[in-house]
């Protein structure tokens, strides 16, 4: 007998239907929603299927449009702290850190990959000048801990963060937001939805966020801290019969100056008189608390981005399966000029220039199909990258005067320019200063083929097994150019005056900053690497009840291998590691054990999970090195890890939710050796990573009745524990100098009061972030800190911001 057939919902249902979809969350969701409404499951794609989020087994945490409203965040930089166990660095939009359950790498240089992979729509964006992208019309975020390499791929070894987007309709939409605040910020968003017919829809968004920035540099009079970029995307949606066609453009500008270096050495007469290599009590006890102080800038910083990405989706029934694919094309430039000595001295002035252009495709094809045992994916993807960097490190001679002087020799320069004007050379004397520049130009191509499967075997109706592999070969092609020092005008005056002397520009030393053994390249040099890697997944998952999930799962995560972007290779070298400065390919092996309960009754949920990590060969980019101006290297370190995961949420009144999340972790190094200030191998094996043992969430929501319409209230805050230093961070990481302290704990919470009209197709809100206006300096490092002098990075002052929204 045939099932009768079930009437299509009308448009108007569909709509009604996707709203109440987007406005409730489950117990993984970063903010609670109107206290009025529900705790529903929220549908995610985690898994490359549609599921609800209690019914998905991996740790995972969900926010949603109405989470981002809540918050104000405009990209995932302003969600840090506020999903336990996410970290994101978002101090400069062209070079931000991701991490997750505290593996948190830098990534500025095209040599390495951040292992947290960066996902819109299903397309890799984890390259850091096109990682930190504006939230345009976004759906949800879903942030999925620990590997995902087995359906997501690509540099997934420790989490993935995949945004999902809004696609076109086939109903007439209009909406807009503007938020107006201090410091000048003006923020505004528009949406047009328009059907085009029958199967054939469009969307336009434009997004623009700009402020003028939270401080003045006391040099320049330039403010610095805001933002100014805008965003659009454009996207088309046709059926064809059971076919459906994404089409999507999108294109972002960024153009705001940097973010400011705070010194901390005030006195002038240091640090030469009072710095012997160390940071000690002695000298730190000279630092000036930069919340207080003036910025003195000689560099404006600026920071540069022009984005681009056309993505096509196709989505195909084939009899029992659907065919999708995904074709992506992505480019961008970005540069990055910062401040980085903090201060306006002459004789210490140093500023480094970075940029990048990157142009990469990729293609997936995907099958799936279900049947009463068996839920299973399939694909294959291809990716290509083309990278280009060019990093530029400023400094004068007097800043190498100095450098000199701190190790012992003479004021070389300054005694030659005397000597010159003594004898008679014109607009030359001792004080005279001229400009030295150094530069690396590195390439990278970079290709990669991956083929996997995913299958759920549905053993009972209560239990789960899933297992997963994903086979990928890499190939990176690194080339590198390091010629010597720019110094035109220094070289101009010594070819002129200095060969009655026996002295020209040729008796000057090639390079000072990237001077280390090996760094050098005068001509282009170039090397390749090949990396091949099975990256399986098993999961068991059982449903105790109908509302309680437990699960097992064991996954292993992998990211390709590379190059150190500033060690180009030595052909002639005798030792095989200079001859090849690839570095190994790192891997996770991740242990989890987990459960997600919903409690209809209670209108309550609760997720948690143990888990258990190692890692292998973490590459990670930091400054370092023995030289007077530190560099960037590449070291790869052995993390480990194990901790609980818990978030949850409970309607205690018909108006009141309360919501909470924590993430208790144990990192510690298994391994690792790095190069101390000293140039002593330091053995850190053992000791702390630095990641806080604790991290947690907390907060109410609540929603009443109002004059013609609705009131509600969120109100939520954030806290880290004090960082873990070992022997190679302790001195500036965890200091504790009278005038200020590191590595301390961290504190923050934000309020939004809004009232929203019946119909809700308007209302205004009142967005306070930093509610109680806490500061902390969150780092002190620089590539002067050799020299006794680096550089503070301070967060931000409380902000006062009023929104207005408006639909149709």
């Amino acid at each position: 007998m045939k099932t009768p057939a079930t009437k299509p919902p009308s448009s108007r249902m569909r709509i009604l239907a996707h709203h109440i979809a987007m406005a409730f969350a489950g117990g993984a969701t970063l903010a609670a929603h109107a206290a009025s409404d529900d705790i529903q499951k929220v549908v995610v794609t985690a898994q490359s299927r549609s599921q609800s989020v209690q019914d998905v087994p991996i740790s995972m945490e969900v926010v949603t449009a109405r989470d981002i409203q809540n918050l104000g965040a405009k990209n995932l930089g302003d969600l840090t702290g506020y999903l336990p166990g996410l970290q994101v660095d978002a101090t400069q939009a062209t070079q931000p850190v991701f991490g997750i359950r505290g593996v948190q790498p830098g990534d500025f240089g095209i040599g390495t990959d951040t292992p947290v992979g960066i996902y819109v729509d299903g397309v890799y964006t984890g390259k850091t000048g096109g990682a930190l992208m504006n939230f345009i019309d976004i759906q949800r975020v879903e942030v999925l801990k620990g590997p995902q390499g087995t359906l997501f791929g690509r540099n997934s070894a420790a989490g993935a963060i995949s945004v999902v987007t809004n696609e076109p309709d086939d109903n007439f939409d209009m909406a807009g937001h503007i938020k107006v605040g201090n410091d000048n910020r003006v923020n505004l968003d528009a949406m047009l939805n328009l059907p085009l017919g029958k199967d054939t829809a469009a969307r336009l968004v434009v997004v623009r966020a700009a402020s003028d920035g939270w401080v003045r540099n006391t040099t320049t009079g330039t403010r610095t801290g805001g933002d100014n970029s805008w965003a659009t995307r454009l996207s088309l949606k046709q059926k064809i019969k059971d076919a459906t066609l994404n089409l999507s453009w999108e294109h972002e500008q960024l153009r705001q100056h940097g973010w400011p270096a705070f010194g901390v050495v005030k006195n002038p007469t240091l640090p030469q008189s009072g710095y012997t290599g160390v940071y000690d009590a002695a000298y730190v006890a000279n630092f000036v608390d930069p919340r207080k102080a003036p910025l003195e800038n000689d560099t404006d910083g600026r920071e540069r981005r022009v984005f681009d990405g056309v993505t096509l989706r196709a989505e195909l029934p084939l009899g029992g399966v659907t065919l999708r694919s995904t074709s992506a094309f992505r480019t961008f430039s970005s540069s990055n000029l910062t401040d980085n000595d903090g201060t306006s001295r002459a004789d210490f002035h140093l500023a480094t220039d970075d940029h990048k252009s990157a142009y990469n495709w990729q293609q997936e094809f995907k099958l799936s199909g279900k049947t009463d045992k068996l839920d299973w994916i399939a694909g294959v993807s291809f990716y290509d990258n083309r990278e280009r960097q060019i990093s530029s490190a400023n400094v004068n001679t007097a800043t190498l005067d100095s450098i000199s002087q701190m190790q012992g020799g003479a004021a070389d320069f300054a005694t030659l320019f005397a000597g010159l004007a003594q004898a008679g050379v014109p607009g030359v004397d001792g004080s005279s200063n001229f400009s030295w520049g150094e530069n690396t130009y590195p390439k990278l191509h970079s290709r990669a083929v991956s083929i996997y499967e995913d299958i759920i075997w549905h053993v009972t109706p209560s239990t789960n097994l899933t297992t997963g592999v994903r086979w990928s070969r890499d190939r990176k092609t690194m080339q590198w150019y390091v010629p010597a020092r720019q110094s035109p005008e220094l070289d101009a005056l010594l070819n002129t005056y200095g060969p009655a002397a026996g002295l020209d520009a040729t008796s000057l030393p090639a390079n000072v900053v990237f001077s280390a053994a090996g760094q050098l390249a005068a001509t282009p040099v170039s090397a390749s690497h090949s990396w091949n890697d099975w990256s399986p997944r098993v999961v068991l998952d059982h449903k105790l009840t109908g509302d309680l999930l437990l699960f097992a799962s064991l996954s292993q995560g992998y990211q390709a291998g590379g190059f150190n972007v500033f060690t180009p290779p030595n052909p002639a070298s005798a030792d095989a590691k200079a001859r090849d400065p690839s570095f190994a390919p790192e891997k996770m092996t991740n242990l989890e054990l987990g459960f997600k309960l919903y409690l209809p009754s209670m209108r309550a949920t609760l997720n948690g999970s143990l888990f258990a990590y190692r890692f292998k060969n973490l590459q990670d980019i930091k400054l370092g090195g023995t030289g007077a101006i530190s560099t960037y290297n590449i070291v790869s370190s052995d993390p480990q890890a194990k901790g609980l995961d818990l978030d949850g949420r409970i309607r205690v009144a018909p108006n009141v939710t309360l919501f909470a999340g924590l993430e208790l972790i144990d990192q510690t190094y298994h391994r690792y050796q790095t190069t101390g200030s000293d140039g002593a191998t330091l053995n850190l094996s053992g000791q702390p990573v630095g990641t806080p043992v604790f991290s947690g969430i907390a907060g109410v929501n609540g929603s009443w009745e109002a004059p013609g319409g609705r009131i509600s209230a969120t109100l939520q805050g954030s806290y880290h524990g004090k960082s873990r230093c070992n022997d190679d961070t302790r001195a500036l990481q965890c200091m504790n100098a009278p005038a200020f302290r590191t590595g301390t704990s961290v504190g923050k919470a934000d309020l939004r009061l809004a009232w929203d009209s019946a119909g809700g197709k308007f209302g205004v809100a009142l967005l306070v972030n930093n509610l109680f206006d806490k500061r902390y300096v969150y780092n002190l490092d620089g590539q002067t800190k050799p020299l006794g002098m680096p550089f503070a990075s301070i967060t931000p002052p409380r902000t006062i911001g009023l929104e207005l929204r408006g639909s149709l």
